[in-house]
């Protein structure tokens, strides 16, 4: 009865633990396609008419939608939260596809946590606002 027990207990753990790895809103799964996103913002492109160009837009898609989409509600966010741009500039989203993937850079430790908290942090953190 103690074997079976422990073979549950350790069936949980183990699928827990697979749930975490494969969660679809983390960061590992979304850092590819920041990467691929930051390049195309910053003009690292193989030639257009290439397969890799393709895949390369692809990939990125993933990330410019998800960091487009925080731009459309950022307004809704807490201030703790809030990005402010500089007087008299606007934020492109290439700009911002670039500081969430050099937050996800610096940050590995914490590529496990849900991608859109941790681009909101990377994004108050490049454009804080006065307090």
């Amino acid at each position: 009865m103690l074997k079976t027990w422990i073979s549950a207990i350790a069936a949980v753990v183990v699928a827990g633990h697979a749930i975490a790895q494969s969660d679809a809103n983390s960061g590992q799964v979304f850092y590819p396609s920041c990467l691929a996103a930051a390049d195309v913002a910053q003009g690292k492109r193989p030639a257009a008419d290439s397969p890799d160009a393709a895949k390369q837009l692809n990939q990125a898609a993933l990330c410019f939608a998800a960091v487009t989409t925080l731009m459309n509600v950022e307004q809704y966010f807490k201030p703790e939260y809030a990005m402010c741009a500089p007087e008299g500039t606007k934020i492109s989203s290439g700009q911002m596809v670039i500081a969430v993937t050099a937050y996800l850079k610096s940050h590995p430790d914490r590529l496990r946590e849900n991608f859109h908290q941790l681009a909101v942090s990377a994004l108050a953190e490049a454009w804080p606002c006065s307090k």
